[in-house]
């Protein structure tokens, strides 16, 4: 009896089992007929390729706006620069706005034309923004009408290109816009302000070097007064202005009393060998030498003698001498500085940097942009490579699972 009842309770559950395994089957083998119909060759083909690759040509040939493009070829330039000037100014390799290249001008242009600053002057000048808003362009390629700054940046960096030839400088700027006028609009405006920048830029830096200058001049003044205060301070409490000249002046009167004293000295020697030296004649002569000793000795006192007293030169000399020393390199410096701000001036004025441009900016007669046909045949032989990748997929899929 037990064993009757597991069997129908087998027999009961088995066919259950079996009814739910024929479902998924079935729904399983309707999900895979559906793809295969879907990714057969003809359907997938038609639906991966032949519709979109349409929609392309119609957008392509018949919506999509023409594009213009301006091209500008310049070069930065700098005229008036002294070679004489201090080497920190001078123009072997270097940038008058500060770098070690000819081309650094060239590079700060070319960055300035794709930065916001220029973004935000155009719209406030030019109505850049309104230039590519305008109802004729394309819905994908015009900008929205309430795009941000930064929006507005990012569409400007894809309608511009700058190319900047290391070894010349030489600066490409190109501008697309939907129309020859506006393209040649941008153009010119983008170059004004460029220009602005860079003049600004030179200005800035003429008024740094002068500044600089009048610096350099202001604290070697200082330096030489102090200098000379000092000078003047050594004198008043020492009541010598010149220790070297008077110990030359010194030196002078020891040698001329000297040669009195020896002069005195033969006319004594000679009144002794005449036995005669004990005259009125001979003790004058005595008292005279005496008298030219002192003065001698007190000459020499002063100069570098064993007297402790203010008036010693020679205690005073390497005093004067360091004070002096300074006192002229400080002079030195000071005139040194003053010709340095003089020519500072004058390379000021005459400098000038500027944009050169030699191949200007004209209103072009047909639209570069879009490449419709390349543009076209592209795009399609993508989609066609994607759709054979995917079918090739999906038979190898297939033929697994047979």
């Amino acid at each position: 009896m037990n064993l009757e009842i597991g069997y129908k309770i087998r027999a009961a559950v088995q066919p259950m089992w079996k009814s739910g395994a024929a479902i998924d089957s079935a729904e399983h083998g309707k999900i895979t007929r559906f793809l295969a119909s879907v990714i057969s060759k003809k359907n997938g083909f038609i639906a991966f390729v032949l519709v979109p690759s349409l929609a392309i040509a119609i957008y392509y040939f018949l919506v999509a706006s023409d594009q213009f493009i301006s091209e500008t070829r310049m070069v930065v330039r700098t005229i008036g620069v002294s070679e004489r000037f201090d080497t920190s100014e001078k123009r072997d390799g270097r940038s008058i706005i500060g770098g070690d290249s000819l081309t650094q001008d060239s590079y700060i242009v070319s960055n300035y034309l794709s930065s916001p600053q220029i973004v935000k002057k155009l719209d406030a000048e030019i109505g850049l923004r309104n230039l590519y808003t305008k109802s004729e362009i394309d819905v994908l390629s015009r900008l929205s009408a309430d795009a941000s700054y930064e929006d507005l940046h990012k569409y400007w960096l894809q309608h511009i290109g700058t190319y900047v030839d290391g070894p010349s400088g030489i600066i490409v700027f190109t501008v697309r816009a939907f129309s020859p006028e506006d393209s040649v609009t941008i153009s010119k405006a983008a170059l004004t302000a460029a220009d602005e920048m860079i003049s600004r830029i030179s200005d800035k830096a003429k008024q740094d070097l002068v500044e600089r200058g009048q610096h350099d001049v202001l604290l070697s003044l200082e330096e030489y007064r102090r200098a000379l205060d000092d000078l003047r301070k050594y004198q008043n409490e020492t009541g010598i202005l010149d220790p070297i000249s008077s110990a030359k002046m010194l030196s002078t009167i020891v040698g001329k009393l000297t040669e009195q004293k020896l002069e005195l000295m033969v006319n004594l020697k000679s009144l002794e060998a005449a036995d005669a030296d004990k005259t009125a004649r001979g003790r004058q002569l005595r008292r005279s030498i005496e008298a030219l000793d002192e003065q001698i000795q007190l000459r020499q006192n002063s100069l570098a003698g064993n007297s402790k007293t203010d008036t010693q030169l020679s205690n005073h000399l390497t005093e004067f001498s360091r004070l002096e020393t300074r006192r002229i390199v400080a002079e030195a410096l000071y005139e040194a500085t003053v010709r340095n701000l003089d020519t500072a001036k004058s390379t000021a004025l005459k400098r000038t940097t500027f944009i050169s441009i030699f191949s200007d900016s004209h209103v072009p007669e047909e639209s570069r942009y879009p490449d419709r046909l390349s543009q076209w045949l592209i795009l399609s032989g993508g989609l066609f490579t994607l759709w054979m990748t995917v079918t090739l997929i999906w038979m190898s899929i297939e033929d697994h699972r047979i």
